[in-house]
């Protein structure tokens, strides 16, 4: 995904392709469909008045004139234009507008048009088009992000460590188990690509029950850490962000990949339904991580979560640049979807504190398991250090939340304060309206037997100063300020 905010020309673009998706919404295309069935096959059913078929063959030029602008339009403000062009639907939008030309194309010396049989053909396949069209954009999502279904079979894939010597072994699941049995101290286990029929080896070989990884990895869970005997079971989610497509539009998102990490003695598995996604970002870490005299289980567990970190953080720097961003706007050069994107920027970070406000708990729960004597006492200042920095992160969210909801507050304000103003100004000059109004309304009357002279320049001069003494009643009050 590409970052929250937008070079000013992708942003134009966007821009543009949402007013178009709102103009020639899909609403809009399923009538024109519709509309253009009984317009092309009434009047080759019925022999119809020639006024009537004439204003026909106008709709239907019409109908056809918009299928063309939103084709052209949409396929020229989409983000990739081979994959819109190549769509097997807008492949049926490039056949309703093309058969139209079709049939005046010249055969043998005449043309379609007026060959009956062809142009029956012709038309009544364009309108099987346009309904084909039309059920199409009643039935088809407008996002169609779906996560895969998991697959029936086994797609677990397993790597194996021994004593942070860097050799990696690709093992079955047969021989991971002679592998636990016979590796030295210090093994680490990988399993990636794990699916509900692993779940049983899962189960078998690292002694924890398979409901486990179906709750974490198959259910939306959050992060936490429990003790079943001396096996310590540790469940944290890692941040991606993700873009979804909404009105044509792309729509920032964030998604969590979990990760079960088993850790009995000196002995740790790391489980994950993602394929190939820890393991290798995890061993570059260890090396990077220099942690010498550091037991291989809790370097694994540190590049783990630290990795983890690092992804919060930088999904954290994106939302505060386009929250401060958002702030140094003025309020009249605010996007017309402001809004809305703070709306979708508020969902992100809502979520990102709620997982961290876990993360937080797991990380503070494992540096306050770590003695502080033992052969290598400095392992838990390292997370220590990790439990402070996630304990950051989830303050930084929090922040960014309340930041977006004052950002919310101020923009609904400044509009309530600009519509009262507007509000007050119409309420002066309705005032000052009524004044002559009302002096039109007497001088309508008949004033033949009033005691005293009226002259017209009389009138003015008293509706003038009528005028201005109101006017400054609503300056002195305000109103006009």
């Amino acid at each position: 995904m590409q970052g929250l905010r937008s070079s000013g020309e992708k942003g134009r673009k966007a821009a543009a392709r949402d007013l178009v998706y709102r103009i020639l919404s899909d609403g809009l295309m399923i009538f024109l469909g519709l509309v253009m069935a009984p317009i092309v096959i009434l009047p080759l059913l019925f022999a119809l008045p020639e006024p009537v078929i004439e204003f026909f063959n106008l709709a239907d030029t019409l109908i056809i004139a918009i299928f063309v602008i939103e084709y052209f339009l949409k396929l020229g403000l989409a983000e990739n234009r081979v994959s819109h062009f190549l769509d097997r639907w807008h492949l049926l939008d490039l056949v309703i507008i093309t058969l139209p030309a079709l049939e005046v194309l010249p055969v043998a010396g005449s043309t379609l048009a007026r060959s009956s049989p062809a142009l029956r053909l012709l038309r009544v396949v364009r309108v099987a088009a346009a309904g084909g069209r039309s059920v199409e954009r009643r039935i088809e999502p407008e996002v169609t992000a779906l996560e895969p279904a998991p697959p029936p079979f086994s797609t677990m894939r397993i790597r194996g460590m021994a004593g942070g010597t860097g050799d990696v072994l690709d093992l079955t699941s047969e021989e991971a188990k002679r592998y636990l049995e016979s590796a030295p101290a210090g093994v680490w286990l990988d399993f990636s690509g794990v699916s509900r029929p692993d779940f049983p080896i899962l189960a078998e070989l690292l002694g924890v029950p398979a409901v486990y990884f179906e709750s974490r990895l198959m259910r939306p869970s959050h992060p936490g850490i429990t003790s079943a005997g001396a096996t310590r079971l540790i469940f944290v989610q890692e941040p991606e962000q993700i873009s979804r497509v909404r009105k044509g539009a792309p729509v920032p998102g964030v998604t969590k990949i979990g990760l079960i990490v088993v850790n009995r003695g000196e002995t740790i598995a790391t489980v994950a339904k993602a394929r190939d996604h820890f393991f290798e970002q995890v061993q570059a870490g260890l090396g990077a991580n220099a942690l010498p005299g550091v037991p291989l289980h809790s370097r694994v567990l540190y590049g783990a979560l630290d990795r983890i970190n690092e992804n919060y953080a930088a999904i954290l720097v994106e939302l505060e640049a386009e929250l401060l961003r958002l702030e140094g706007t003025p309020s009249n050069e605010m996007p017309k979807n402001f809004l809305d994107s703070v709306f979708h920027l508020k969902r992100i970070s809502s979520a990102l504190a709620s997982s961290l406000f876990h993360e937080r708990e797991v990380t503070t729960v494992l540096a306050r398991s770590i003695s502080v004597s033992g052969s290598w006492a400095g392992q838990k200042s390292i997370f220590d250090a990790l439990a402070s920095e996630t304990d950051y992160l989830h303050e930084t969210a929090g922040n960014i939340q309340e930041g977006l909801l004052t950002l919310i507050d101020v923009h609904i304000n400044t509009v309530s304060y600009e519509m009262n103003r507007a509000m007050r100004v119409i309420a002066v000059l309705s005032a000052l309206v009524l004044i002559p109004t009302l002096v039109g309304q007497m001088l309508g009357m008949n004033t033949l037997d009033v005691p005293f002279s009226l002259y017209l320049w009389q009138v003015t001069v008293w509706t003038v100063i009528a005028m201005l003494g109101v006017g400054w009643i609503f300056y002195k009050i305000g109103w006009l300020r």
